[in-house]
């Protein structure tokens, strides 16, 4: 069974092109791996989308996203196997005054993994499966609004919680991404069709506001839930690595989210109307 998956952040590009292609690395990594793919067969693709590599500093931005592509694909061990280079996106020509303007796209690098699940029984969803699971979060959160990626860390997660689905230790995994950890839970709330009673004050890291603690977008994170059944093995697989036990799925649909006397309440329902409703206006 073939697994593909992205990462795509093109609006850290001004901030840090490196770290915006080592977050794409990762992300793309960390999704299939979360799936179900061996993170020792994933193979990785780029597709750069660049504006005009004649102005220095964005051949700057474009050398420095390379290099973060070799540094990760190395770290991780993740081959490039293709690619495409699309350069000079950028518009000249005047305004509806007749004054002269240049509007170019933002630097732009999407990274594809392409992996593979040796039994399509190993396969692992986002949605959490039954009331009662316990859920757990892989991997450190921290205060940082561009965070360092760090391979060695994040692939010894990897590796450990793909022997944990090999294991069957895992009902559900889903990868933290945009939004952090708020947004993480609320989508395997929303794809299971359960509630879920969370509280996030004990996590792993260096955490001291609730904000950061819901929407922090710290790397190398993922989500699992298992059976009450399978916490003692699960965490006996998993000592040396960061992980620690954030909650429950409950039967109903309410969402509770905690960090100390903060708290986000909610339920599935409203966030699936929320979700598949239209922006005002558009």
């Amino acid at each position: 069974m073939i697994v593909t998956s992205y990462g795509l952040y093109p609006d850290l590009s001004e901030a840090d092109s490196y770290r915006m292609a080592a977050f794409c690395i990762d992300t793309a990594i960390r999704n299939a791996v979360a799936a179900g793919a061996d993170p020792k067969r994933i193979a990785l693709l780029d597709n750069f989308c660049w504006c005009s590599p004649d102005d220095e500093n964005r051949l700057y931005q474009l050398k420095n996203a390379a290099q973060a592509c070799h540094d990760y694909a190395v770290s991780y061990q993740t081959p490039f196997i293709s690619g495409k280079d699309s350069m000079y996106n950028d518009f000249q020509g005047y305004d509806k005054n007749g004054r002269p303007v240049k509007i170019s796209i933002q630097p732009t690098l999407l990274i594809t993994s392409i992996g593979i699940i040796e039994n399509v029984y190993s396969a692992v969803t986002p949605d959490f499966k039954q009331a009662g699971d316990l859920l757990y979060l892989l991997g450190d959160t921290f205060n940082e609004l561009l965070p360092y990626v760090d391979a060695a860390k994040n692939l010894r997660i990897y590796q450990t919680l793909h022997t944990a689905i090999l294991n069957n230790l895992i009902s559900s995994a889903v990868s933290v991404n945009k939004g952090g950890l708020a947004v993480a839970l609320v989508k395997g709330s929303m794809a299971g069709k359960l509630g879920i009673k969370v509280q996030l004050s004990g996590i792993k890291g260096k955490v001291s506001k609730a904000m950061t603690a819901f929407f922090s977008e710290s790397m190398g994170r993922i989500i699992v839930s298992i059976t009450p059944e399978n916490k003692k093995k699960f965490e006996d697989l998993f000592k040396g690595v960061a992980f620690s036990e954030i909650g429950v799925v409950s039967q109903n649909d309410g969402i509770n989210l905690n960090f100390g006397p903060s708290s986000v309440n909610t339920t599935v329902k409203q966030t699936l109307s929320v979700y598949r409703n239209k922006f005002a206006g558009y």
